[in-house]
């Protein structure tokens, strides 16, 4: 049997034995707003990507099932999905799926007591990270949803200072925004946790870690050398030091691995000795 097709606009007609046509499925997009980027995609995988309110459409077959998701959110509104799934059943267009997207909560707070010359990474979430370079207000460059929950905590101090984190988890909440910009991070002097290792071979991994009140902090080296664990410690505050990877080939030790922190003498927290020897 001959088959013959036909351009209609955005959809294709196919006519003859075991025929078929293509339309289209979309809607309509609302409170994006300007700055912002959304991705939809369908069941296809196919994507459109939007950057202001207006309509969207995908084609699908006209017997076909249908499923428009979002594949990637903006960063300071979030959108849902209403319709976005369901059958056509014949050679009609559907346009009755909205997007509806509305505003999320910025997070953040203020920075006290870190040194002039420092830097301080911050975690929300234990995932989305702020670079705080001066004392000051600070904010994440990730917003959270409405009713998210955002927990602030310390990722990377400045060096020498101990950092804490009060009033830093909570609810985020369109109802009280401001609630979410309180969080008050303090920095005070503190004593660096230092070791030297030897014999290490150039190019092989050696990590070490400094263990604190169930607090794990590792620090892998190539090289021998001296170095420094990411956190300093208060005044008291016990130590003890491990060997998480050995070299390949090595087997590395440590002398004086355990001890307690002195804040009138640094050198107490700073002999420790990793000696590396072939296996």
């Amino acid at each position: 049997m001959k088959l013959t097709a036909v351009m209609l606009g955005i959809g294709i007609v196919a006519a003859g034995c075991g025929g078929f046509v293509y339309t289209t499925v979309g809607g309509t997009v609302t409170g994006l707003g300007t700055g912002n980027t959304l991705v939809l995609r369908n069941e296809a995988n196919y994507t459109q990507t939007l950057t202001a309110d207006g309509t969207f459409s995908f084609n699908v077959a006209s017997n076909a099932n249908y499923a428009i998701t979002v594949l990637t959110q903006p960063n300071t509104v979030n959108c849902a999905v209403a319709n976005g799934t369901g059958r056509m059943t014949g050679e009609s267009s559907v346009n009755n799926i909205a997007v509806s997207c509305t505003p999320n909560v910025q997070i953040g707070g203020t920075l006290s007591g870190m040194s002039d010359t420092g830097s301080i990474t911050l975690y929300n979430n234990a995932a989305t990270t702020a670079t705080v370079t001066a004392n000051g207000s600070f904010l994440f460059p990730n917003y959270v949803v409405n009713g998210g929950a955002y927990d602030i905590t310390v990722g990377v101090p400045p060096a020498a200072q101990y950092c804490t984190v009060a009033n830093g988890k909570g609810v985020a909440s369109l109802a009280n925004p401001a609630a979410a910009l309180t969080a008050s991070v303090t920095c005070i002097p503190a004593t660096p946790v230092k070791f030297t290792v030897n014999g290490l071979t150039a190019g092989l991994v050696l990590t070490v870690a400094n263990t604190v009140n169930g607090y794990v902090d590792n620090y892998t080296v190539t090289a021998p050398g001296n170095y420094a664990f990411g956190w300093s410690w208060l005044n008291g505050t016990p130590f003890s030091i491990s060997v998480v990877t050995q070299p390949t080939g090595q087997t590395c030790k440590i002398t004086g691995a355990t001890g307690t922190v002195i804040e009138s003498n640094p050198a107490a927290s700073a002999n420790i000795v990793v000696d590396c020897a072939k296996t």
